[in-house]
């Protein structure tokens, strides 16, 4: 049992420096593991997963508002229209079973991997300093934030694969603030997910709870790597990561 914790312990500082690091919330790490190496049915891997993002972006929410790098702004609005999507996601959970359960994590996976490792050029790296934007397109932000609420709930993932990519390539936004800014909505949008896994029964508490204690501390040491490393970088480490869990999703389906 001691060593189980002391793994899950490990597991959380890994997810969360990630998560912080990427704005990603550390979700397609989790589920994957319990998954594989813990044997858990989806539904429990997701509603589980779904807990430790929400300590994970509290903690990675905290280390970059000290930074000054959210746009408050659009973490208010777009976090808002994440919790309509996270509700019906968490009940759509319920039907994500045996091989679609793959199909879906793993065509998912793979399509966000090439998107953010093509567009993760020179001129995204041109864009890892700057100021939180005065003006952007608030509305379409909200439109995605919706669907983000949905895949975040039914994935568990978090919803930062989609939001950064989305504020960085679309609104314009520089990627360090884009990563502070997601990550910051993930704890609102994590916070209902939550709520509705939990009613559902979905949480494995004592595992996810040990994760979370290691991804909130990891989570800071994410916060201060992040403010060193070039947003080219940043988007292929996570693209990297993205494919390799895609491609073993897919093959658990065949």
């Amino acid at each position: 049992m001691q060593m189980e914790v002391a793994g899950f312990l490990a597991l959380g500082i890994l997810v969360g420096l990630l998560g912080a690091l990427l704005g990603i919330g550390g979700g397609m790490v989790i589920v994957p593991l319990l998954v594989f190496a813990w044997d858990y049915e989806p539904q429990l891997a997701i509603g589980t997963s779904v807990l430790v993002v929400l300590m994970n972006a509290v903690s990675g929410t905290w280390g970059y508002v000290r930074q000054k790098k959210v746009c408050v702004d659009a973490a208010l609005k777009f976090a808002v229209a994440t919790v309509p999507g996270a509700f019906l996601g968490s009940y759509a959970a319920e039907y994500l079973q045996g091989r679609l359960f793959y199909l879906v994590f793993g065509a998912f996976f793979v399509l966000a991997a090439v998107n953010m490792y093509r567009k993760a050029n020179k001129e995204a790296a041109g864009k890892t300093a700057g100021e939180v934007p005065e003006v952007y397109n608030w509305k379409l932000g909200v439109l995605c934030s919706v669907g983000v609420g949905f895949l975040a709930s039914i994935l568990g993932i978090g919803g930062g694969i989609v939001h950064v990519p989305f504020m960085v390539y679309v609104l314009n936004f520089p990627v360090h603030v884009a990563i502070a800014t997601s990550t910051c909505i993930l704890a609102v949008s994590s916070l209902a997910g939550l709520v509705s896994h939990a009613m559902l029964g979905h949480i494995v508490w004592t595992s996810g709870l040990a994760i979370g204690a290691g991804a909130f501390v990891g989570a800071q040491g994410g916060v201060a790597l992040a403010q060193r490393l070039q947003s080219g970088i940043l988007m292929k480490l996570a693209s990297v990561l993205v494919l390799i869990t895609g491609i073993k999703f897919l093959m658990n389906a065949l």
